[in-house]
């Protein structure tokens, strides 16, 4: 594939300063129609060490208004990224609507960098590749422009450049000992790097090859491939033929799963808290190996208004160590929040390796309250199944821990929980009109909870229902699942 890249491609100073001058112009004026359209832009510029990555990037962004873009250069990860997921700093990293990112290597590179190690290496390129892929179209169906630049020279190119620049003062500092070893492994990395541009060279998200040898060519190929795919993309917007959600997905199987509030047993108060204080010293001691062996741990709780989650969440934190989990509340989002991909906001919240984070509901909220409320379209509340479903099979894949809790209570007790919070000075803060709002389309949020679970219920993230109209029953059983899951993980 890379053999077949013309490396001789030329353009003289005088004819490229005759090509590039109107494209200067031509750039800021595209970055402004994208603003106003709320188009958020991703540039990718990926290539050997050598190849002119810094040069492109710096011709790029002159004439660029900068409070409309922001550069970002991926070195080694930071301790923060390090403890989590390879994708996390990336999804943390994309632009608002009507931004442009622009990143000066990327996934690509730390993909490679931390995947090709090990006696199983060529598995996880494999399921890096997947990854990415599924990270890429999730972005671009929701309207992310995403522009990938792979820069190629020949080893012999690369050397020549490296030895100039190691005999410069001005430049001598750029080059250390990483970048003579990777050049000594060029042969080893080249069939590695055509497999992962093969691999995401998508129909949504395309690669451009750059026969990198001449400077001014590199440069000018880049600024004419991003401005006519800018350019395409306002005449597919301004005749209104965007597909918003992209191409239409099957919907994952259903999973039937069964909704049931009445408990199967009951508690005496006393067994109850005999049990609970004996489940919560076992949480504590899971929490601790969970640390000691950097396993991060994600617990979503959903369910019904007024079905126990607060009063749930508390028990089973009680015996914990404050420092390794946080309980996260998701409430609208906010402005910024809605700028973005909805499952941004979410991502940013992923525990790092060893720590817990709950989350009193959760990203599920895409297709209950925002398919039920209108507050996204029906081809988006259906796509996000997939998108769930991928993410958190990355996530599994990744080393992480997921357990989904939906608390199921009857209407007739969640009828008796409400008055008696209004009743109750200390709990009457609980209660909200949108309770009872809610409360009115109950037979509709039947319909998209059994669909819910449905989907979304698979072998490697699957739910659990707790009966929850005896409160008792519903922590033990919560705290309980807990435990075996944990215990299941540290095996």
């Amino acid at each position: 594939m890379l053999e077949k890249i013309d490396l001789g491609k030329h353009i003289d100073d005088h004819t490229y300063a005759k090509k590039i001058a109107p494209l200067y112009q031509r750039l800021g004026v595209l970055q402004r129609v994208h603003w106003d359209l709320r188009v958020p832009i991703i540039i990718v510029v990926e290539g050997w060490n050598a190849s002119g990555i810094t040069s492109v990037i710096g011709e790029l962004i002159q004439y660029l208004d900068p409070r409309g873009f922001v550069l970002h250069s991926i070195g080694s990860p930071k301790d923060e990224e390090r403890a989590r997921p390879l994708l996390w700093r990336f999804w943390t990293r994309t632009p608002a609507r009507g931004r442009m990112a622009i990143f000066a290597r990327s996934w690509y590179s730390r993909s490679l960098a931390e995947q090709v190690s090990g006696i199983d290496w060529k598995s996880r390129i494999k399921r890096a590749i997947f990854d990415i892929n599924t990270f890429e179209r999730q972005l671009t169906d929701d309207g992310v422009v995403i522009i990938k630049f792979f820069l190629h020279i020949s080893k012999e190119e690369q050397k020549r450049r490296l030895n100039e620049r190691e005999k410069d003062a001005l430049t001598s500092w750029m080059i250390t000992q990483g970048d003579w070893d990777f050049h000594a492994h060029y042969d080893d990395y080249l069939p590695i790097i055509e497999d992962y541009i093969s691999g995401t060279d998508t129909r949504h998200c395309p690669w451009t090859v750059v026969g990198a040898t001449d400077g001014n060519y590199t440069r000018f190929k880049v600024y004419s491939t991003v401005i006519r795919t800018l350019e395409e993309k306002q005449k597919v917007l301004e005749k209104k033929r965007q597909d918003k959600c992209g191409p239409a997905l099957p919907k994952p199987p259903r999973n039937r799963i069964r909704r049931v509030a009445e408990a199967p047993r009951q508690y005496t108060r006393a067994e109850y808290e005999k049990i609970l204080r004996e489940c919560q010293e076992q949480v504590h001691n899971i929490q601790y190996l969970l640390f000691k062996r950097r396993i991060p741990l994600i617990i979503v709780y959903e369910g019904w208004d007024a079905a126990g989650k607060g009063g749930n969440i508390m028990r089973l934190v009680r015996a914990m160590n404050p420092r390794g989990y946080d309980v996260v509340p998701i409430a609208r989002p906010d402005q910024t929040e809605l700028e973005h991909h909805y499952l941004w906001r979410f991502y940013r919240r992923f525990p790092a390796a060893g720590h817990i984070t709950i989350f009193d509901r959760s990203w599920y909220g895409r297709v209950l309250v925002e398919r039920i409320e209108g507050f996204c379209e029906e081809k988006e509340w259906k796509r996000a199944y997939h998108e769930i479903n991928e993410m958190e099979e990355a996530y599994v894949e990744g080393g992480g821990g997921l357990i989904k809790f939906w608390l199921e209570v009857s209407k007739e007790e969640q009828y008796r929980r409400f008055i008696a919070r209004q009743n109750d000075v200390l709990k009457e803060w609980k209660m909200t009109e949108e309770d009872w709002r809610n409360r009115e389309k109950w037979k509709e949020y039947e319909k998209a909870v059994d669909e819910m679970l449905a989907r979304t219920s698979t072998g490697i993230a699957p739910w659990t229902v707790i009966e929850s109209d005896d409160k008792y029953y519903a922590r033990l059983k919560a705290i309980q699942t807990v435990i075996a899951y944990g215990r299941k993980v540290l095996e």
